[in-house]
């Protein structure tokens, strides 16, 4: 079995029995890098080998991982927060893992994703993940402006420095009124939610300078 093991996103007490019976259980736990997953173990007292999967491991290992699975191991997956694959490693484990006839299963748990939009206030009937944008500005701005027309709301990650540079390509690429949602540092007692137009936001966070994990939430148009 290959277990998807969600983890917390900032407060430690998100984490689920299941998921520390499930690490402490699997043969093997596989994380993003050793020193966070390291420390996520050592912090819930659970002794276990880790194997790392990211993008410089991840064509040596995911044969390596099948060959395990096939003898009948079971191995535990987790990102360094929340739930696994959304914009993080595994992909491949997972759909070669199912291509070799061996069960995957979710331990479902914390998400930044699922936790940014029911705060949002925004409609959620349906949504589009976008995940990150284009690191480069002018691509960003072009992927941005595909967007613009999207009537359901959407959520975009990015990077913890380039907050003010998203705010700034949000407030070019959309009408002033449009609502955005900023939700940072989820979870955490620094937790805060900062909620107006585009214009609005892009003002909040150049007075307001931020720096952390954050989540963009975008009404769709018309909303």
């Amino acid at each position: 079995m290959l277990y998807l093991v969600s983890t917390p996103i900032g407060n430690p007490d998100d984490m689920t029995l299941r998921a520390l019976r499930v690490l402490r259980e699997a043969n093997a736990v596989i994380c993003e890098e050793l020193r966070n997953g390291a420390r996520l173990l050592r912090h819930y007292q659970i002794e276990n080998a880790l194997v790392d999967l990211n993008e410089h491991t991840e064509r040596a290992r995911v044969p390596e991982l099948i060959e395990r699975l096939k003898r009948g191991q079971t191995l535990a997956l987790i990102s360094d927060h929340g739930t696994p694959l959304l914009n993080d490693p595994g992909g491949r484990l997972v759909a070669r893992t199912l291509a070799a006839g061996v069960p995957v299963s979710a331990v479902p748990g914390a998400s930044s994703l699922l936790a940014a939009l029911v705060v949002s206030g925004l409609p959620l009937e349906r949504f589009r993940f976008v995940g990150f944008l284009p690191a480069k500005k002018d691509a960003r701005r072009a992927a941005l402006a595909k967007l613009r027309d999207e009537r359901e709301t959407w959520v975009i990650f990015d990077a913890p420095y380039r907050l003010n540079a998203v705010l700034a390509d949000l407030r070019a690429a959309l009408e002033p009124a449009r609502q955005v949602v900023v939700a940072c540092n989820l979870t955490m007692p620094s937790e805060q939610i900062v909620r107006g137009s585009v214009r609005q936001v892009f003002e909040h966070f150049q007075k307001n300078l931020f720096k952390g994990e954050y989540v963009i939430v975008i009404a769709g148009k018309g909303k």
